[in-house]
């Protein structure tokens, strides 16, 4: 029998349309972008003659009229340069031609190129202080400014996707860009009703979106965000990609030491989702930001919830991950879609596909200038088109690939990798840095990375901070328990201190005059305050009690990045951390503390299931001991101290009226265990607070 010639082309053909189509099915991944926009409140005085804050054009014209000097400095404030015809220091903020066009028509000119596609678009975080500061220079046109400055956002969140979903969808985000996760509970309610008034007032609709500022978030703020109406949250995928069970594993893990994995490695309390096979994980970095991730699961929306402690009734929220690499690279430089294809596409399920979420700033570094916006976002846009991808916005793409209930994952905290020294550290500690040894402390060895934080002692400007955040946030909560959310001065209290809590502040935290910032602040809210409170013999509001941290976080475990000085701990034949750790906070009462106790209780199954809330209530249950007290030890903060020796960059000019002591207990005696911790504090009247509950694993394994 004569063999057809043409039938080993005709299998070929099928075979190669079959690869062909398969390849097509597995890269059907979406594209969205997320562009965030934000100027602080660069100085939180009150305006010479108005009963509010100064904006930039305030500011500006003080300055530049003579004004902004203050005993202590010798230079007038706020010391950065505001726009052309200042003398502050760095680039004028708000002249940059290119920032003049984003923050108001720059972003809907953008748009216009994903128009042809039925559903491209982009999230939009644009800030309540940026509305604040933008609107004091437009009313009046001034600095390239003019009053009509919200129109292009206005219009573009009112071009909608084929399911008639924004466009620009203008997500919510703290009114300041305050740091959500270690903000007291109160002020980050009273950010998102600020954002939400001026969100309706000035782009006439309203976002289920929320982003967190520097992408930093925990699942405890999910019980708020769900209050003021927001369904899902933009989150990093890094912080899925280190809870999964295999994270640790040597198959997987990044090595310590390398732009992968620049800060602390994870807790293995927080190991608690399913492994990804090694094949399915990728790596990558730009300048030290870097991370491993697996593919799928840090591409889909998930559910994470949340568990009160005292009712045990959960709430969920939706979390979209960004992806923290191709973001990064996105914000500074031309890309295509080469990794997306290599790395990402392959284990994309068509009936719930992969989303790569682009989340950078839009106003900062070449992500944020014309060429970004008219030649990078269309052209990776059809470049996305041409290999099968599809262009989309994060509610419809929501819309189009619901969340299953049942896909409910743990989410580690922790904010974006993008900041210098803290890489997506998950105790935020470039906005928190812990208590810092003095070197001439004779416990300080500079041999011994594990010498360098000292709990008990020793200082940091963002710890000194947060001292006064916390007890600024106790006095405007007592005020308003006493005379009511509407009364005049509650309100002022508010506005004044809550204009202090930029992330800015701590992020830059000795640079210029950032560092005096939450301390003029409260000063400026200390008379409306002292109003309401009065004598405070009707205070029935409990300590306020900061957000606890723990050291070290890893307890007879590893640590690495900018609290070791990049030296190993726990690895590499380095000694690990000692397995007893420090529980710290900071408590501030009107009416004096009384006592602060943490409460402690060791797990009998040495995980903490997502499948019960045992170890995520005070009542616990049949998998956990019962809880044993320490009593806290207190410290009194010195608001005159500056470190030892005193930090030559710090110059606290202006001192806070008030400032929340510092407590801190040692957990001792334990290893290869689970822990769940908790601090109670009560004040003279007997008024009882409690804070979240924390978990950690305790020992090397």
């Amino acid at each position: 029998m004569k063999k057809n010639p043409y039938m080993k082309y005709f299998v070929l053909t099928l075979s190669t349309c079959w690869l062909a189509w398969q390849s097509f099915a597995a890269s059907n991944v979406y594209l969205t972008y997320h562009w965030h926009l934000h100027q602080p409140i660069y100085w939180p005085e009150k305006h010479p003659t108005l009963e509010r804050v100064q904006f930039a054009a305030d500011s500006y014209d003080i300055k530049t009229s003579g004004g902004g000097f203050f005993p202590g400095s010798s230079v007038p404030h706020p010391q950065n340069n505001l726009a052309t015809g200042d003398i502050g220091s760095y680039d004028p903020v708000f002249s940059i031609d290119d920032r003049i066009q984003v923050y108001q028509w720059g972003g809907r000119d953008s748009l216009r190129h994903l128009l042809n596609f039925p559903n491209g678009g982009a999230s939009i975080s644009y800030t309540g202080s940026l509305m604040d500061n933008i609107n004091s220079w437009g009313k009046d046109s001034r600095m390239g400014y003019n009053s009509e400055w919200r129109n292009g956002y206005r219009e573009a969140s009112h071009w909608k996707t084929s399911a008639g979903h924004p466009r620009a969808d203008m997500v919510g985000i703290t009114y300041h860009h305050a740091l959500a996760p270690l903000i007291p509970k109160s002020a980050f309610r009273k950010e998102l009703k600020l954002f939400r008034r001026a969100a309706l007032a000035n782009w006439a609709s309203e976002s289920k979106g929320f982003f967190p500022a520097e992408v930093a978030f925990s699942p405890t703020l999910i019980p708020i965000l769900r209050e003021q109406g927001f369904e899902w949250t933009i989150v990093a995928n890094g912080h899925l990609a280190r809870t999964t069970s295999n994270y640790l594993s040597p198959e997987v893990a990044p090595s310590p030491s390398t732009s992968t994995w620049n800060t602390l490695p994870p807790n293995r309390a927080d190991l608690l989702n399913p492994p990804v096979p090694a094949g399915q994980w990728w790596s990558g970095s730009i300048d030290g930001r870097g991370a491993k991730v697996p593919a799928p699961f840090a591409y889909l929306p998930h559910k994470v919830e949340y568990v009160d402690p005292a009712s045990g009734k959960s709430e969920r929220i939706t979390v979209v991950p960004m992806d923290e690499v191709l973001s990064y690279q996105n914000g500074y430089g031309t890309m295509g879609t080469d990794t997306i294809d290599q790395k990402i596409a392959p284990y994309s399920n068509p009936a719930r596909p992969s989303l790569v979420l682009f989340a950078h700033d839009g106003d900062n570094a070449w992500g944020g200038g014309n060429s970004y916006y008219h030649e990078s976002v269309p052209g990776l846009a059809n470049q996305a088109i041409q290999k099968g991808h599809q262009m989309t916005t994060i509610q419809q793409f929501l819309q189009d690939y619901p969340v299953p209930e049942s896909d409910v994952v743990h989410l580690e905290e922790g904010g974006w990798v993008n900041p210098e020294g803290d890489w997506g550290d998950p105790q935020f500690v470039k906005w928190l840095y812990p208590p810092a040894r003095s070197p001439r402390d004779p416990g300080y060895d500079p041999k011994d990375p594990r010498t360098r934080i000292d709990i008990e002692n020793g200082f940091s400007s963002s710890w000194r901070s947060w001292a006064v955040v916390t007890a600024g946030a106790n006095l405007c909560e007592t005020s308003e328990q006493i005379r009511g959310e509407n009364n005049s001065d509650v309100e002022k209290a508010w506005h004044f201190y809550l204009a202090g809590l930029d992330s800015g502040f701590l992020y830059y935290g000795d640079s210029l005059d950032d560092e005096v910032k939450q301390s003029l602040a409260l000063n400026q809210a200390m008379p409306y305050i002292q109003r309401a409170i009065g004598d405070g013999a009707d205070d029935h509001t409990g300590p306020t009690i900061f957000h606890p941290q723990r050291w070290p976080y890893n307890p007879g475990g590893m640590g690495w990045g900018v609290t070791t000085g990049y030296r190993p701990v726990g690895f590499n034949g380095a000694p690990a951390y000692s397995k007893d750790f420090y529980v710290w906070t900071f408590v501030y009462d009107v009416s004096q503390v009384r006592d602060v106790v943490v409460k402690y209780r060791v797990s009998k199954t040495g995980v903490n299931s997502l499948t019960d809330h045992d170890n995520e209530t005070y009542k616990g249950g049949a998998s956990v001991g019962p809880w044993i007290s320490v009593a806290m030890n207190r410290r009194v903060i010195d608001p005159k101290f500056a470190g030892n020796p005193p930090s030559g960059n710090l110059n606290y000019f202006i001192l806070p009226n008030v400032l929340a002591d510092h407590y801190w207990a040692k957990i001792q005696g334990y290893d290869q265990v689970l822990i769940d911790y908790y601090v109670e504090a009560s004040d003279s009247k007997g008024n009882l607070s409690r804070s979240e509950i924390y978990h950690v694993w305790v020992g090397a394994k």
